[in-house]
């Protein structure tokens, strides 16, 4: 089967709600393929309705077992031609929680591709983690005299909730490419919001406002921003600056980096990350000595 490369769609997309890194997409006639780490793709093969039905598994070093025939090989091909990882993101209609006081973006609620319409219906409430998962620890509430007595994913949800008020509004943008967004409809959005434009800087540059009243509140959701720093770097939108800190807390979780190690746009610290990449070599061979 001839393929045409322009018939081929490769790009990603933010997990969100609550955030769980980025998927990368391979998107073409009968084929969709997902992969949360760039090795190893789950395919979705569309059957005779207009849906995608059969599952399968492809990995570049052959150990999936999806096999190349006539009616796979457009699949194989546009695999094999893939660009560099991580491919761009795509979802660029995004829905910010608006802080109560300026009505600017406070947190990412969710976003979508910007040629789909948004959900007519939705639930403006943001979560900072899955329910049940406790393992964000901040350090800003862990050392000195600062003590929590409730998981601190919880403080990040009740920071958040206190600076988007009483009266929750969120509302949705498109982002172009410069970084600015312009308004749409959403919830609780007076009409004098729709058809706004902000500039890049209104915008927080990863998922929550690290614009704060309080030392303790800033320290907070930067901690929280490093607790997710090895998903975060999958981003190619990220400024030096934030690279820079984020790739030293990643390399504080090196498994997690490791994991995420074909999606990194640039490296700015390679001596760090190799000793990261190293010591998760490492601690996966001691854990399980056939699976290096």
């Amino acid at each position: 089967m001839m393929m045409c490369m322009d018939d081929v769609r490769y790009y990603s997309l933010r997990r969100l709600s609550p955030y769980q890194g980025t998927v990368q997409v391979v998107d073409l006639p009968g084929f969709r393929a997902m992969s949360p780490d760039g090795i190893t793709w789950q395919v979705r093969v569309q059957s005779r309705y207009p849906r995608f039905a059969g599952r399968a598994v492809w990995r570049a070093d052959g150990s999936g077992n999806l096999i190349e025939t006539d009616r796979t090989r457009a699949f194989f091909d546009a695999m094999r031609s893939a660009p560099v990882l991580p491919f761009p993101l795509a979802d660029r209609q995004e829905l910010w929680l608006l802080d109560g006081r300026e009505q600017v973006p406070l947190a990412l609620l969710t976003s979508t591709l910007e040629r789909a319409a948004p959900p007519p219906t939705f639930t403006p409430q943001w979560h900072p983690a899955l329910a049940g998962d406790d393992s964000f620890v901040s350090r800003t509430f862990s050392s000195g005299n600062t003590v929590s007595l409730i998981a601190h994913r919880e403080l990040v949800s009740r920071c958040v909730q206190k600076a988007a008020g009483v009266r929750v509004r969120a509302q949705w943008f498109v982002r172009s490419e410069d970084g600015s967004g312009m308004g749409l409809g959403g919830n609780g959005i007076s009409d004098a919001l729709r058809g706004r434009r902000l500039v890049r800087e209104a915008f927080p540059e990863l998922l929550v406002s690290e614009r704060w009243e309080t030392e303790a509140e800033r320290g907070l959701i930067r901690d929280y921003h490093d607790w997710l720093a090895p998903g975060l770097l999958t981003h190619s939108n990220l400024t030096r600056g934030t690279r820079d800190r984020l790739e030293q807390a990643a390399c504080r979780q090196a498994e997690k980096l490791y994991h995420l190690r074909q999606l990194l746009p640039e490296v700015l610290n390679p001596d760090l990350v190799k000793v990261a990449m190293v010591e998760a070599i490492m601690r996966r061979s001691a854990a399980n000595p056939a699976r290096g």
